[in-house]
């Protein structure tokens, strides 16, 4: 635990020694290191712990559990590895080749960039922030010097605020980049967001309470020297060294140095497994926890400033890292914070958010993110910036992209440091008549308590309606609090059901951001359109591959249905369940699915997707409260919604209010996988629609009532001999399958003695 610094045995020192020989030796020959990408052969720990001891990181992987795990690692590396015995293969001959030769030029820019592959010199580092503070002397402040490198290069910080040169009362937060070397999307992005602040100060408001009620603090490069070395090296861009550049007796290659993200306080040296003693290794933690003038220029830094939170930028694995680094998770109610903040920062770039172990299956030790969360109580993430595909040095037209991915997460980032208001929940509890009974939760997601009370102010859109009079104060809120309030809203006589309510609601104290939101409620109650409780049979559903229903599992009643239930699912197979009968959502408002499932999906490579067709061929994936964006591997396409690695049961809601218009809607759910590892696959059980209809189905009469004569009128039309019309199949499809059958006549005797 915290602390701990086990001693390597004799045989540990012994083999590290050896490495250390050898790839100083091999060094000799090779005037710059060339990285390879290798796939190697097994993921058991045995296998992990060969590929960390000959010194490649483990922390930029792709992994087939139980197949492969693909890797990063240098000309030394290689021949250590291929003494092993271990089974790879090459994927990439060239790291620094492959990124210049993919590389596609940005030709419209909105956003200046930089000469190594779209990323700024360490010389346009210093320039941009002397550009910045000259043309934005408000609110940027002079570039200022926070500590000097190994090689006597400044590491420069710098702040965004109303009134830069000042120390205000205000929620300070840092965000860092360039711990290593080659990941300069970390500094990219900063650059970008502070841009954006500068240029949307006067135009946006997010922008200018950030600038006018924060102080943003910015580090871009902690690793001067690893960077420069890079450029030095490859000055296109594509310098794969990673490490500071002190002297470990490596040779001048990238093997030397130590890794400055395993050498702060917390857990340093914890284990040799999530940092290593080996100093020609990658992930060297150096001779002691804070031995580097980088990492004791950040800590000092911190401890000097009264910082709310802090963001640790690297990449790459799109993904949001927070403690512990051991794999452990924060006790509560630090880990629902680190949990509801990082969701929340990664509402629309996708990434997953959770420890190393969870995200990318790597533990470290001696990081920043728990040092800064474990030593100086602050919250704090590493987010991982791009892709698999986009590498450390992506290819200058993805540089914009991916800083626009995380501008959200910044601001989201800038706003918790103090005090900030949402709308958490909100719902009618109970809609009779002319009366909505609202519940509504308000949140202070932000770090520090409220200044003074907080004030809601809810209107009811185009002022439908009033409110039973309520007081506006709802008291202080302290971090991380909530508190539900509930209101009365009476509407006009004239309303009817499946009206939608639109409310707009806004949330503030005396010097929080005034947070605007919105939330709609329908009046009356939905119709049930139609219903599968998997207790019978399938003989609504047409299937390929091996769905069936189940006795175990079942959400409610005895069964559920799923892809698989002799157990897991197989390789290579595309497995689907298509309701039968089309759906016409023409005459319903606000139609939407409900149902509940669970599913065991092999992470990142296997997918299941819940569906929508028009014409039965060509298929729509749908966005629902539990989807996740595909991850451009294995089955899943980029960015395509579905279901994803585990989860046990859960209500899903899906909207469908976009296909209103439609008179042929098909559903089905799709499981797809690839080779190799297969899991127990997806449930779902008490599959519904439902909707708003606009009309009363089955008043055939126009008498605004449903009696045994509509009955007989729907009888009538289905032994007609003639074609019938648009308005009698609307009149008679009590189901909504789209045509009028005695399943109809059926449906609505149910409803009439139901009555």
């Amino acid at each position: 635990m915290p602390g701990s610094n086990p001693i390597p045995d004799t045989l540990f020192i012994r083999f590290f020694s050896l490495t250390a020989l050898l790839l100083m030796l091999v060094s000799q020959v090779h005037p710059f290191d060339i990285y390879q990408t290798l796939r190697v052969y097994g993921t058991d720990k045995s296998t992990l712990d060969i590929l960390h001891n000959v010194g490649i990181p483990l922390d930029h992987v792709r992994i087939k559990k139980g197949v492969f795990i693909d890797v990063i690692a240098s000309s030394e590396q290689l021949e250590l590895l291929e003494q092993t015995g271990l089974t790879f293969d090459v994927l990439i001959d060239d790291m620094t080749r492959y990124f210049l030769e993919r590389n596609i030029p940005d030709v419209k820019r909105d956003f200046e960039l930089g000469s190594m592959l779209g990323n700024y010199t360490y010389s346009e580092i210093e320039e941009k922030m002397v550009a910045l503070a000259s043309s934005y002397p408000a609110i940027v402040s002079v570039k200022d010097s926070i500590g000097t490198s190994i090689e006597g290069r400044t590491i420069w910080a710098f702040k965004v605020s109303d009134n830069p040169d000042q120390n205000e009362s205000e929620p300070e937060i840092l965000y860092t980049g360039l711990t290593h070397a080659r990941e300069p999307l970390g500094m990219m992005n900063q650059f970008y967001f502070v841009q954006w602040l500068c240029e949307n100060y006067n135009v946006d408001s997010v922008a200018q309470y950030l600038v006018d009620e924060r102080e943003l603090w910015f580090i871009p490069v902690i690793n001067p020297d690893g960077y420069v070395y890079n450029e030095s090296i490859a000055p296109n861009g594509g310098g794969m060294h990673r490490k500071n550049r002190l002297d470990t007796g490596c040779g001048t290659n990238t093997q030397r140095g130590v890794d400055l993200n395993r050498n702060y306080g917390y857990d340093w040296g914890a284990d040799n497994s999530g940092s290593s003693p080996n100093p020609c290794s990658a992930t060297f933690r150096g001779d002691s926890a804070f031995s580097e003038p980088e990492t004791q220029a950040v800590k000092d830094f911190i401890l000097a400033h009264e910082f709310s939170n802090v963001l640790h930028y690297h990449s790459y694995s799109n993904v949001l890292i927070h403690s512990w680094g051991d794999g452990s998770l924060p006790d509560e109610p630090d880990l629902t914070t680190l949990r509801e903040i990082g969701w929340e920062m990664t509402k629309f770039n996708g990434y997953g958010v959770g420890t190393g172990n969870e995200t990318i299956g790597y533990g470290v030790n001696g990081d920043a993110v728990d040092w800064t969360y474990g030593s100086a109580g602050l919250i704090s993430y590493t987010p991982e910036v791009g892709s698999f595909q986009d590498g450390f040095w992506p290819s200058e037209n993805r540089v914009i992209p991916l800083c626009q991915d995380q501008l959200y997460a910044n601001q989201v980032f800038g706003l918790v440091g103090g005090a900030d208001y949402i709308l958490y929940e909100a719902d009618a509890s109970n809609v009779q008549g002319d009366t909505i009974h609202l519940a509504i939760t308000i949140q202070n997601r932000g770090l520090m308590d409220s200044d003074g009370n907080v004030i809601i102010d809810l209107q009811p859109y185009g002022n439908l309606g009033s409110f039973i009079q309520f007081d506006n104060d709802i008291g202080g809120l302290p971090a991380r609090s909530s508190k539900e309030i509930e209101r009365t809203l009476i509407l006009p006589d004239t309303v009817p059901d499946g009206t939608e309510v639109g409310f707009i609601i806004s949330i503030s104290d005396n010097s929080s951001f005034v947070r605007v939101d919105t939330f709609t409620v329908i009046t009356g109650s939905p119709s049930l359109l139609f219903i599968e409780d998997a207790e019978t049979d399938l003989s609504n559903w047409t299937t390929t591959g091996t769905w069936g229903i189940v006795l175990s599992n079942p959400n409610t009643g005895n069964h559920s249905i799923t892809d698989s239930p002799a157990g897991n699912y197989t390789s290579n197979i595309s497995s689907s369940i298509m309701l039968n009968a089309p759906f016409s959502f023409t005459a319903v408002d606000y139609p939407f699915a409900r149902f509940t499932a669970k599913w065991d999906i092999e992470n990142n490579w296997d997918f299941v997707r819940f569906q929508l067709s028009t014409d039965g061929s060509q298929w729509t994936s749908l966005e629902g409260l539990y989807t996740e964006s595909g991850a451009g591997q294995g089955t899943q396409n980029p960015g395509e919604q579905g279901y994803d690695w585990q989860s046990d049961w859960v209500e899903e809601f899906v909207d469908l209010s976009a296909y209103t218009e439609e008179s042929q809607i098909y559903f089905r759910f799709i499981l797809t996988s690839d080779g190799y590892l297969n899991e127990d696959g997806f449930y779902f059980d008490d599959f519904r629609i439902l909707g708003y209809p606009n009309f009363l189905p089955g008043d055939m009469d126009g008498d605004e009532q449903q009696t045994i004569f509509d009955v007989l009128a729907i009888v009538d039309l289905i032994f007609s001999e003639d074609e019938l019309n648009t308005y009698q199949i609307m009149m008679g499809d009590v189901n909504f399958d789209g045509q009028v059958t005695i399943i109809d006549a059926l449906v609505l005797v149910n409803i009439i003695l139901q009555d």
